[in-house]
């Protein structure tokens, strides 16, 4: 099992004992995947925070429009108590699934959760490069969130040579700018291609269509990766069971 796919296991609850013994060595004896497992540790509360703030924003709605549509007296303490715990406890029968479809966050959760920006595996970036070409400003500006200006930089290259990789990086870029229309029609360019790539424009297709709430075209995509390629296998049918 890969490290990205062991953390995966572990906020997702479905690690072993086994599974949990090797984590527990890798924090202890991997400085970056300890690093990598604290990041993805804070970014999970945050979720948790922001789904929280959500929540509390629904149910402050809620008693606005209560408020408004009630008599001009003002109700009892215990009322309106009562009625504020009513309405947690309704959202609670909901269920986890209703609860997201109610915040509307089901599929763009299993989005952030899932998405993580591809890595730069075509241009190595050193200090002290003098090298000024397009590839390398394109990468620097990947590398360093700059998004805009790394598609710039891929679309002036892409008129001087005509690399798989670059219709790639664009497509990262604009999913990671939240342009997913853009981003579907680059990786369905390198799909039609069959060349570098292909399986993980499958994987990102996947997910631009989870972002776009589209979770017909997000099963299918999942599908297609689990039983033509090896990348992210594992990930892509833990994803399936969650659609599903």
């Amino acid at each position: 099992m890969d490290k990205e796919t062991l953390i995966y296991r572990y906020f997702a609850n479905e690690l072993d004992k086994e599974g949990e013994a090797v984590l527990n060595q890798l924090l202890d004896s991997d400085t970056e995947f300890r690093k990598r497992f604290e990041f993805e540790k804070s970014l999970k509360k945050v979720i948790r925070h922001k789904k929280g703030e959500d929540l509390k924003a629904k149910l402050n709605s809620f008693e606005v429009d209560i408020a408004k549509k009630s008599p001009s007296s003002k109700p009892k303490g215990g009322f309106r108590n009562w009625s504020i715990a009513a309405s947690i406890a309704l959202l609670i029968g909901l269920g986890w699934v209703g609860f997201n479809t109610f915040l509307g966050t089901s599929s763009d959760a299993l989005y952030e959760e899932h998405f993580r920006a591809y890595p730069n595996t075509v241009y190595t970036i050193t200090r002290g490069d003098t090298d000024d070409s397009l590839e390398r400003k394109a990468f620097v500006a990947y590398e360093s969130g700059d998004y805009e200006s790394a598609i710039d930089y891929l679309e002036e290259l892409k008129g001087e040579e005509n690399k798989a990789y670059i219709a790639f990086y664009m497509a990262q870029s604009h999913l990671n700018l939240g342009n997913t229309e853009a981003a579907l029609a680059l990786f369905q360019q390198i799909m039609d291609s069959e060349k570098e790539f292909e399986a993980e424009a499958h994987w990102y297709t996947a997910l631009a269509h989870l972002k776009n709430g589209d979770k017909e075209n997000a099963t299918r995509y999942l599908q297609k990766l689990t039983a033509g390629f090896d990348y992210n296998r594992e990930r892509a049918e833990a994803l399936l069971q969650k659609i599903d």
